[in-house]
């Protein structure tokens, strides 16, 4: 499996046809069942045979196709978990096949996409979202290869270059009015301090609340480094979104799973794990983006202040 062992994937694999969708998915599949992963595919009844055909009996727990278009992304990953109660595996490999001609809503499709990645967020999901180029309308193909943070490409995950940012998210996936964009050397330390603090201060938040949030930022900023291959520089904003404060770190490379209730598989996200525990007004999230993902660190108001 790629990535580290609970981390989320949601990858789109173009093909053309029914052949080169079971020899894409039978692929996928003996790679997670070699790694002890239950499957799960949503698949039209062609691809469910030609599965059948190439997997022992028993080894995909097949799931109605026209779940994808009726129920909610939370609650298809929830399904979806519920396959790793009765093992130990990392995580659960999902293939699925968007019944387009269900719901023939390009926008919907869209929006469920976006869902889709948000619901996946610190879950032990693997999905592939098969999509035949051959078969389905042009405008669903541009979207599919849009949407998704990784692309399927000779038998890797490639960050998508192409990805689109969520409706309310610019072109770099980012959202609320930008006060503040750097470029910080993650061995400057002090400096680096000295520039989120100012920042801050010029946002309004100074005291406690501001040292709080520049000790997890210090943290990001590392992390991202570590993550990254320790790069010389690591592009980070600042933004007001809403009343809470949102800052950026930059991350060049795929996103990896860190949830506030667990701790972190990958050691190299321990240390900005904790460093969020210093204050209730403060939480982080990792998120894809083009390119890599990013580690986003919000400042909210407490007690309405």
């Amino acid at each position: 499996m790629s990535g580290s062992p609970a981390s989320p994937v949601h990858r789109c694999a173009l093909h053309a046809g029914t052949g080169e969708a079971a020899a894409l998915a039978a692929a996928l599949a003996r790679r997670a069942l070699d790694a002890g992963c239950p499957v799960v595919a949503h698949v039209d009844d062609d691809l469910r045979r030609a599965l059948t055909g190439r997997l022992p009996c028993g080894a995909v727990a097949f799931a109605p196709h026209e779940a994808l278009a009726g129920a909610t992304p939370e609650d298809l990953v929830a399904d979806w978990t519920r396959h790793l109660a009765s093992t130990s595996a990392a995580r659960v490999a999902v293939l699925c096949q968007q019944p387009f001609g269900l719901l023939p809503d390009v926008e919907r499709w869209r929006a469920a996409e976006f869902a889709t990645t948000a619901a996946l967020a610190g879950r032990p999901v693997e999905l592939t979202c098969l999509v035949d180029t051959a078969a389905v309308p042009p405008a669903d193909v541009a979207m599919a290869r849009a949407t998704h943070p990784v692309l399927w490409c000779d038998g890797a995950d490639l960050p998508n270059p192409d990805l689109e940012p969520p409706p309310g998210e610019d072109r770099g996936g980012r959202c609320g009015d930008t006060l503040a964009e750097g470029v910080l050397d993650p061995w400057a330390a002090a400096g680096n301090r000295a520039w989120w603090a100012e920042v801050l201060g010029a946002a309004g938040l100074a005291g406690g609340a501001r040292d709080e949030l520049v000790l997890v930022l210090h943290e990001a900023v590392g992390t991202a480094a570590a993550l990254t291959g320790r790069p010389a520089a690591v592009p980070v904003r600042v933004a007001r979104d809403g009343a809470a404060l949102r800052c950026e770190v930059a991350v060049g490379a795929p996103c990896p799973s860190l949830r506030p209730s667990a701790v972190p598989d990958d050691r190299r996200l321990l240390m900005l794990w904790l460093a969020e525990k210093v204050s209730p007004a403060v939480t982080l999230a990792l998120q894809p983006a083009p390119g890599g993902c990013r580690i986003v660190v919000r400042a909210e108001p407490l007690d309405g202040g």
